[in-house]
C-alpha cells in the first residue's frame, strides 16, 4: 500500500538530504519513514527541476572514480576472455599457431 505524502513533506525531506551531506539518502529515508527509492526519486525530481543532471551532481572526484570503476570492469572482462582463450589453445595444441 502506497502512502501519499504532502508536497511540503517531500520538500522538507529533500532539504534534509541537502542540508546533511554526511548522512546517506538511505539513512535519511529510514529516519523519515519512507522508502529509499521514494526519497531517491524525490531527489532526482528536485535535481531535474533546478536543471542539474545526475552526472553534474557528482563531484569531479566522484565522476573520475565512476569512470575508473567502469574501465576496471571492462579490463577484468577482457582479461577473463584472454585467460579462457589461453586455456582453450593449451588444451588444443593441434590448432595452427600464430607464432612468428
Amino acid at each position: 500500500m502506497s502512502k501519499h505524502h504532502s508536497e511540503q513533506f517531500r520538500q522538507q525531506a529533500v532539504e534534509h538530504v541537502l542540508n546533511h551531506p554526511g548522512q546517506s539518502v538511505a539513512n535519511t529515508a529510514k529516519l523519515l519513514g519512507v522508502g529509499y527509492s521514494t526519497l531517491d526519486k524525490w531527489m532526482r525530481i528536485h535535481r531535474t527541476s533546478i536543471g542539474v543532471t545526475a552526472s553534474a551532481a557528482l563531484s569531479t572526484d566522484q565522476q573520475r572514480l565512476r569512470t575508473l570503476e567502469r574501465e576496471n570492469a571492462h579490463l577484468r572482462e577482457v582479461n577473463d576472455i584472454l585467460k579462457k582463450a589461453h586455456v582453450y589453445f593449451v588444451k588444443n595444441p593441434s590448432l595452427p599457431s600464430t607464432r612468428l
